[in-house]
């Protein structure tokens, strides 16, 4: 008996709007498509007739949060260049994940993720604010704030973070990536050990969370939202209940690179750089 053929998603029942451009996907490779991502040449026809110069990438699901990325036209290959990285850095891309563009016009790109569990990722950049985050009882003001007048010996957190890394990190692969973090937000860098906690830096600490009352922290990355204890020591304090848990299920291994970016008052992205 003949078999009708199906030419419409079987459990589409119009109660959910239809997503309309043409797509392609692309599998993110370090050190393949991280420092630019090649449009695949057949999708050419679906941009010639538009201006090129620039790209916009979005997130699907997203809030406002958008990246413009500088385009550049080699001889019949279209790139995503300048821009990139950062769009890669800020949603902790490059380790083999799959992304689905959706094409909008007007050099509007829709971007889906999946991670490599097959399993579409949750958006962490819509944690980020347009300002820096602020404690209500902290009356340092903007936390992290770079010197700005004679007499303010505020600590550079970034420089103390570029220290760690070049310190503990220079030999590793993932060095070079991780050291070209940067963030407006106040962030510290960590290069794992065996440990089964994790000290957050003194001068980190200071600046920070010397005057707040919190006994955990939110930590978030593509895996989700985790909450982890604070162990007071002398002079910090310590990642300690549940550090465990996010270490396993984020497949953390000694001498991974870990950049701990506080997006609010006691949540903070983690950006992972596997060696």
């Amino acid at each position: 008996m003949a078999r009708r053929a199906c030419t419409s998603l079987p459990f589409h029942d119009g109660s959910v709007e239809e997503e309309k451009g043409p797509t392609f996907f692309k599998i993110i490779r370090p050190g393949f498509n991280t420092e630019h991502l090649r449009i695949p040449p057949a999708f050419r026809k679906h941009i010639l007739h538009e201006s090129i110069k620039r790209a916009t990438l979005k997130l699907k699901n997203s809030s406002d949060t958008s990246w413009t990325v500088k385009v550049i036209i080699t001889g019949r290959d279209i790139y995503l260049k300048d821009g990139w990285q950062e769009f890669l850095r800020d949603n902790s891309l490059g380790d083999s994940e799959f992304l689905v563009f959706r094409y909008d016009k007007n050099m509007h790109f829709i971007i889906n993720i999946f991670d490599k569990n097959c399993v579409e990722r949750v958006n962490i950049t819509d944690l980020r604010t347009h300002k820096a985050p602020t404690f209500p009882d902290n009356p340092k003001g903007p936390l992290a704030r770079p010197p700005t007048a004679a007499g303010d010996h505020r600590y550079d957190l970034a420089v103390e973070a570029a220290h760690v890394l070049k310190s503990k990190g220079e030999h590793l692969p993932s060095y070079a990536a991780a050291a070209a973090f940067k963030s407006k937000f106040p962030y510290f860098a960590k290069v794992l050990a065996g440990s089964k906690m994790v000290a957050i830096p003194t001068h980190f600490y200071r600046e920070i969370f010397s005057s707040s009352k919190y006994d955990e922290l939110f930590l978030v990355t593509a895996k989700g939202k985790f909450t982890v204890t604070l162990l007071p020591c002398t002079d910090t304090v310590m990642l300690s209940g549940g550090w465990s848990s996010f270490r396993n299920d984020n497949q953390l291994q000694e001498d991974d690179i870990c950049i701990f970016e506080l997006v609010k008052e006691n949540t903070m992205v983690v950006h992972i750089f596997r060696n």
